[in-house]
C-alpha cells in the first residue's frame, strides 16, 4: 500500500484556505472600499462560491477541511489523526494570511485612499470599518455600527451565540453530505455546491451579528496581517476583546455538532451495508 503524502495534504489545506479568503474577503474588500456590491445576498454568494471553488480545488489533496473547527472536531471524535492536526491548522492559517497579503498587494492604494477619505487613523477607535475588510468583528461595523450604541444593540454573547449556531449548522451540513447512508447523499460533484449554498444562507442570516467567521484560520490569518499593518489592539484582542467570539466559539460549535450527529442522529440512520 502506498504511504500517504501528508506534505501534499498540508499544501492542499493551505491552497483551499487561501482561495476561500482570497475570494471571500475579496468580496468584502470591494463592497466596503469601492461600494461595488453591498447587500448580504451578494456577500453570501461570494463566500459560498469561494467555499465551492476551494473544495473543488483541494478536496483530492487534503480532504478539504480548510477550517480548524472542522479539523479539531474530527480529531476529537477520532475521525482524523491527532499527529497531523497542528500541521493542518498551521497550513490553514498560513493560507489565509497569504490570501490577505495578496488582496492588500492588489488594493493597497485603494485601501489607503479609503482610510484618508474617511478620516480613519489605523489602530484607533473608528478604524474597525477598515479592519473589517480583513477581520470578522462583532457586530458588523458596516451594518450595525461600531460605537457604544451599536455595542449596546449587539453584545459579545449574542455574537458568540451566532457563531456557535452557524458553525454547528455548517458542521452538521458537512457530516450530512458525507454520510453515504443518507437518502440525500449527493454525488461527489455536488458536495462543494451544497456546502457553498449552506455558507450562502449562513452569511445572509448571521453576518450582521459577527460577520460570520465560522473559521479560526479565516479569522487569525487576516488578523495577524492587520496587526502587522498597524491595527495593534484593534486586531489583538479586538476592539472589544472579542477575538474569542470568532476563533474559539466556532471550534465549540463544530465539536457540539459532531457529538450531536454521532449521539442523537446517527443511531437512527439505516444500518451500513456490509
Amino acid at each position: 500500500m502506498q504511504e500517504e503524502n501528508w506534505l501534499g495534504k498540508y499544501i492542499g489545506e493551505a491552497i483551499g484556505t487561501y482561495l476561500i479568503v482570497l475570494f471571500g474577503c475579496g468580496v468584502v474588500f470591494t463592497a466596503i472600499m469601492l461600494g461595488t456590491i453591498g447587500d448580504l445576498a451578494s456577500a453570501g454568494i461570494g463566500w459560498g462560491l469561494a467555499v465551492t471553488v476551494a473544495v473543488y480545488a483541494g478536496a483530492t489533496l487534503s480532504g478539504a477541511h480548510f477550517n480548524p473547527s472542522v479539523t479539531l472536531a474530527l480529531a476529537i471524535r477520532g475521525r482524523f489523526p491527532w499527529k497531523h492536526t497542528l500541521q493542518y491548522v498551521v497550513a490553514q492559517i498560513l493560507g489565509a494570511f497569504l490570501a490577505t497579503a495578496t488582496l492588500f498587494a492588489m488594493y493597497s492604494g485603494v485601501f489607503y485612499d479609503f482610510v484618508a477619505k474617511n478620516g480613519i487613523t489605523i489602530g484607533q477607535q473608528g478604524s474597525q470599518i477598515a479592519m473589517a475588510i480583513f477581520v470578522p468583528l462583532t457586530p458588523h461595523p458596516g451594518i450595525i455600527g461600531m460605537d457604544a450604541a451599536a455595542y449596546a444593540k449587539m453584545s459579545l454573547v449574542q455574537g458568540a451565540i451566532g457563531e456557535f449556531l452557524a458553525t454547528f449548522i455548517l458542521m452538521l451540513g458537512i457530516l450530512f453530505l458525507l454520510e453515504n447512508r443518507s437518502i440525500n447523499c449527493p454525488v461527489s460533484w455536488f458536495f462543494p455546491v451544497a456546502l457553498g449554498l449552506i455558507v450562502l444562507e449562513l452569511v445572509i442570516i448571521e453576518a450582521p451579528v459577527s460577520m460570520l467567521s465560522l473559521n479560526a484560520a479565516r479569522d487569525l490569518g487576516p488578523r495577524i496581517f492587520a496587526y502587522l499593518l498597524g491595527f495593534g489592539s484593534m486586531a489583538f484582542p479586538g476592539p472589544r476583546g472579542d477575538i474569542w467570539v470568532t476563533t474559539l466559539v466556532p471550534v465549540v460549535g463544530a465539536l457540539a455538532a459532531t457529538y450531536f450527529y454521532d449521539w442523537v442522529m446517527l443511531p437512527f440512520f439505516p444500518k451500513a451495508k456490509a
